[in-house]
This record gives C-alpha cells, structure tokens and sequence, in this order.
C-alpha cells in the first residue's frame, strides 16, 4: 500500500451533474458526497485511515482535522 504522500496529483473536484441528466443520477452524486463525508466523519472518530485509490494507485489517508 502506498502512503498519501508518494503520490503526487490534485485533489479532485468534481464538476456538477448536467442539467438534463436522470434524475437517479443526479440523486447520485449527492449520495456518494454524503457517504464520503461520513466515511471521513468515522475516521476522524475512530482514529483510522481512509483508504482511497489515487492515480490508479491504493493509498492510506489520514483523515482532516476539523477546524475550529
């Protein structure tokens, strides 16, 4: 498994559904945001990483502290 920091790319961002996409899809993107928040929500409680892929690589990611 590859440390976060041996990977070198841009954090994504993640452009919005296009206007005359279904419905289902545009419910979607929605869903994984929140699903993302939680799993980083989690992580921070718990004190692991999140496991992501980057740049067709597994990566072990320490999860952002929260600003105060």
């Amino acid at each position: 498994m590859t440390n976060a920091n041996q990977v070198n790319e841009q954090v994504p961002t993640y452009a919005d559904v296009p206007y005359d996409a279904e419905a289902n899809l545009k419910g979607s993107l929605q869903a994984m945001r929140r699903a993302a928040l939680r799993a980083r929500q989690v992580a921070q409680q718990t004190g692991t990483d999140l496991i992501v892929v980057r740049a067709g690589q597994v990566v072990r990611v320490r999860p952002r502290k929260k600003a105060a």
